[in-house]
């Protein structure tokens, strides 16, 4: 998938426009992404596209405009379209006189929508507007049993029981912050970033905070890596063409759970960790990232906790 994405970017390049970018970001749980833990289950499988631009939109001048910078600032903007599946299924997937009772049940998402965000050298806003359809219209049930066919696994077994179809909205508000004062301030090599936003809808509603820190070089006013929930815009954007750089990460963070729908009649835990490891590398106009996100337990009773690798391309043209 990473070779035929690089190839894509590599032909948009001759495009002369310097302010469009396209994106693809890949989370899984099994061993081809995350080779020292294989798990297979729960939140298993993530895919975005996202093609991001500057438009001259009013609506658009308004937002990067309004209440963000002091008036001797600029402000830089862009706007996300994107494309995503999300597949969950319990444990066992493919032995389903081991699952326990209280477990997650197979679900899939599939979504599109748009963002917008907006950042001066310090601070950045993310607002998001996610649209899609949960159940079998989400075609998770075949995209899953073909990646088990091209990684020669066995055939998931009780996508019949999967949740019906049903229309699924959410919005999403988050903010970065570069810590800018005291022990934690940023030098040359290092800085840290404190987030915070909160999603609301008929799929997610939980508020969220996090810290990520970086080691590297050639860092700059960028808002550290780009996931699949939070995609990269405006730090993409700032990546100087023909100046490498690359860093480090290390990011935790906590959601205060008032609603998941994919944990529809569990007990759920009202408050989840999360703690993020990778790096990211930039070189000419292409980003590449990877990382391991390892969680907290999200239900009671759930068989151990969850983890994912994630692997993120980004080139401009």
């Amino acid at each position: 998938m990473l070779v035929a994405v690089l190839e894509l970017c590599s032909a948009a390049l001759i495009a002369d426009d310097p302010n469009s970018m396209f994106s693809v970001y890949v989370d899984n749980d099994s061993r081809t992404l995350k080779p020292n833990h294989k798990t297979d289950r729960h939140y298993t499988h993530g895919t975005k596209f996202v093609y991001l631009f500057q438009p001259d939109w009013n609506w658009f001048r308004n937002f990067s405009d309004w209440n963000v910078a002091a008036p001797d600032e600029s402000v830089d903007s862009m706007v996300g379209l994107f494309l995503g599946q999300n597949i969950y299924t319990p444990d066992y997937v493919d032995e389903p006189e081991k699952r326990s009772d209280e477990d997650r049940v197979f679900a899939g998402w599939l979504y599109s929508g748009i963002f917008a965000q907006r950042a001066t050298d310090h601070k950045m806003e993310h607002l998001e507007l996610n649209i899609g359809v949960i159940g079998p219209s989400s075609k998770a049930e075949q995209v899953q049993k073909a990646i088990h066919d091209i990684l020669n696994s066995d055939d998931p077994i009780g996508w019949e029981n999967q949740l019906d179809d049903e229309p699924a909205l959410d919005v999403t508000y988050m903010r970065k912050e570069r810590w800018l004062d005291g022990l934690l301030k940023p030098t040359e090599n290092t800085d840290v970033i404190v987030e915070y936003g909160f999603t609301a809808g008929s799929v997610h509603r939980h508020a969220q905070a996090g810290v990520t820190f970086r080691y590297g070089f050639n860092l700059g006013n960028t808002f550290g890596p780009g996931r699949l929930d939070l995609p990269s815009g405006i730090s993409s954007l700032r990546k100087q063409d023909g100046v490498r750089s690359g860093y480090f990460f290390a990011r935790a963070s906590a959601r205060a759970v008032e609603y998941n729908r994919f944990l529809t009649g569990l007990d759920t835990e009202p408050l989840v960790g999360e703690f993020q490891v990778g790096a990211v590398y930039h070189f000419k106009k292409f980003d590449i990232g990877y990382s391991q996100t390892f969680l907290t337990q999200e239900f009671e009773g759930q068989s151990g906790n969850d983890s994912f690798g994630s692997v993120f391309v980004t080139c401009q043209f």
